[in-house]
Formats: C-alpha cells, sequence, structure tokens
C-alpha cells in the first residue's frame, strides 16, 4: 500500500538508503557495460537517445503525448526524446507492444521541452515547459499512481482528423476539441504563449456544487420578479407625479424609487447570469463523468469549464487539483540542435 509517510519520502527526495541501493545498481550497470543516466534512464548506445525507466515509480507522474503522431519530443533533465506513435483519433490508449515511445515519468518539479516535427510548419521548432505538481489530495495520488495524463500538441493535423463527439478522457467538449488544438497554431506563430492545465476535478464537490447553484438560481428568479414588480411600481407613480399639475407631490419621495429598483434589476440580472454560467460549466463536467463510481476525473481546463479572463491555473484549482501545467511557445530558447534538425529536414517540392 503507497502510505502517506511514503508519499512524504518522495517529495522529499530520496532517502539515504535508496541513493545506496541506486550507486550500488549504477556501479553494477557500468561493469556491464551499460550506461545509466539520471532520473531511471539508461542510454540506449544502438539508438543513441534515452530510454525511459521507472515505470512503476509511484512518485513520478506519467505523461503520454499521444497527437500528433511522428512529432518528436525532447525533455530535459535529463535529455531524452521520444517520437510520439501513430493513434488514430479516439483510438485505443491500452498499453502496446512495443512499448509506446512517447512516455515521460516525470518526478514534481518544472522541465523544458522542445516539440519537433509538427504539422503544418516543417522544420520548426516549438519551445515550452512542463510543470508537473505534487500529488496532495487522496483523489490525485490515486490518479497519479494509477494513470497517466495523456497530451495532444498543436498541430494542423487535426484538420483532416474528423469530429466524431466528445472526447472521454480527458473531456473536451466537441465545440472546444478543435479551438485548443488547431488555433493555437496562429498563436504559437504570432509569438503568443499556449497554455493547458490538466485537473483532476472533485466530482461530489461538483455535484454539491450543482445542487446549490440551483437553489441559488430559483432564488435570484424570484429576487428579480419581485424587483421589476416593484420598478413598474414605482414608475408608475414616478410618472404620475410628473404629469400632475399639483405642485404638492402626491406621492412625496417615493416617486424616485423607480431608480433605486433599476439598480436592484440591474444587480440581480447580472448575478442571475452569473449563476447560470457557472451553472453550464459545472453540467458540462459532470456531462463527462460516465462511471458511476468515481470520485475524480481528468479534464482539460477550457473556456467551457472556467470563466473568461482568469488564470487557467488559478480556475482549475477550483474544481479540483492540477496535476500538470503545459506551456508551449513563447521566448527563443534554442539550447536544442536546430542546425542539425535543419540539415536532416528536406522542403517540399
Amino acid at each position: 500500500m503507497f502510505t502517506d509517510a511514503q508519499h512524504w519520502g518522495c517529495q522529499n527526495g530520496y532517502r539515504g538508503v535508496s541513493i545506496l541501493v541506486a550507486s550500488l545498481a549504477s556501479v553494477a550497470i557500468a561493469g556491464l557495460g551499460c550506461c545509466c543516466g539520471p532520473d531511471h534512464t539508461t542510454w540506449d548506445t544502438c539508438n543513441y537517445r534515452w530510454k525511459e525507466r521507472g515505470f512503476a515509480n509511484q512518485c513520478k507522474t506519467q505523461i503520454l503525448f499521444r497527437a500528433p503522431p511522428g512529432a518528436s519530443v525532447t525533455v530535459v533533465d535529463p535529455v531524452r526524446t521520444h517520437q510520439i506513435a501513430a493513434d488514430p483519433a479516439f483510438g485505443s490508449r491500452l498499453e502496446h507492444t512495443p512499448d509506446e515511445e512517447s512516455i515521460f515519468n516525470l518526478a514534481p518539479g518544472r522541465y523544458d521541452f522542445k516539440y519537433t516535427g509538427i504539422e503544418g510548419m516543417p522544420g520548426v521548432s516549438v519551445y515550452g515547459e512542463l510543470e508537473v505538481k505534487f500529488a496532495n489530495s487522496r483523489m490525485a495520488r490515486k490518479f497519479q499512481r494509477l494513470a497517466f495524463v495523456p497530451i495532444a500538441l498543436p498541430s494542423e493535423y487535426y484538420r483532416h482528423v474528423e469530429v466524431v463527439g466528445d472526447e472521454l478522457y480527458p473531456y473536451r467538449g466537441e465545440a472546444y476539441r478543435t479551438a485548443i488544438d488547431e488555433n493555437d497554431i496562429t498563436r504559437l506563430r504570432l509569438g503568443d504563449v499556449v497554455e493547458k492545465v490538466f485537473v483532476v476535478a472533485d466530482l461530489k464537490a461538483a455535484e454539491q456544487r450543482r445542487l446549490r447553484l440551483e437553489r441559488e438560481i430559483a432564488v435570484t428568479e424570484r429576487e428579480l420578479e419581485y424587483a421589476d414588480a416593484k420598478f413598474r411600481s414605482a414608475y408608475l407613480d414616478f410618472r404620475v407625479d410628473v404629469d400632475d399639475d399639483c405642485e404638492c407631490p402626491l406621492f412625496g419621495s417615493k416617486s424616485k424609487d423607480f431608480i433605486k429598483w433599476q439598480e436592484r434589476q440591474v444587480k440581480l440580472q447580472q448575478k442571475l447570469d452569473c449563476l447560470e454560467r457557472r451553472l453550464r460549466q459545472t453540467q458540462a463536467l459532470l456531462r463527462a463523468h460516465t462511471i458511476c463510481v468515481r470520485d475524480g476525473l481528468l479534464l482539460v481546463a477550457t473556456c467551457e469549464l472556467l470563466d473568461s479572463f482568469q488564470d487557467p491555473e488559478d480556475g482549475a484549482e477550483c474544481i479540483g487539483e492540477v496535476l500538470v501545467v503545459m506551456r508551449l511557445g513563447g521566448r527563443h530558447k534554442h539550447w536544442g540542435e536546430p542546425g542539425r534538425e535543419l540539415a536532416g529536414y528536406q522542403p517540399a517540392e
């Protein structure tokens, strides 16, 4: 069983025994003529690249880059490159033989990475960073222990992929599926930063929030109905007062109450709009839940789930625990080998 004490040990580095065992293992491997790299990776002398290991390390979050096929992803610390395996849209993500080449097992921290072989941008290298979070809640630790985070990178590959419905894992609505993939290419070309947040949503809290929002909406609708009636009554009093030839107002100070009730109407309508928007977001989250027995669900934070004009990471924390944040584009880094990559690139006729 993976206890909290073990999780604490993962967050605070390897213990002395682990260091000793790792050192002895390194010596043994070196004696066999195989070079072992840090972070549980080994150097493949035939393919000249780091091969991923440490799949059973439950202190790490497993990242699977699943699209677009044929592209390559390089992560530093240590440097290792994997090519994204071909996988039909919404196809099977079961474990295949041979093992998937696009899996990275990453401990909590921040990692620079490079994305090449982008369909629609030949010869281009896009740099970014992966921020892997500590799994703090029981729900997030269970997900980290048992599952992986699938990531689809921006590419024009999605232009010729048929949209067959909402994706279930991680959930993205059909209307938003293209918007967070294909259109990001334009933003990258302009030098913008594309940010995607992967969050394990708390479904129990979402259901409680849905019930509370439905109650608040019902109460606000009645308050708005009452404010509308008071406004009409006060406005009628005002018109009678203005049209009356008598210098003495018939209704005294009540003649201008319609201004107060007009303001009250607007505030209640704004509150109602906000509540209805949050209810739609919560319902979209719950629609993605198709298994009866589950407390958490991996989601990509989109405008279908979060409010506009807010930090996506802060907004995602309101619906669950953030596991991974990916940021692409922005400033030029060039820590790779662009010259070597350019030499191997043959432009189309």
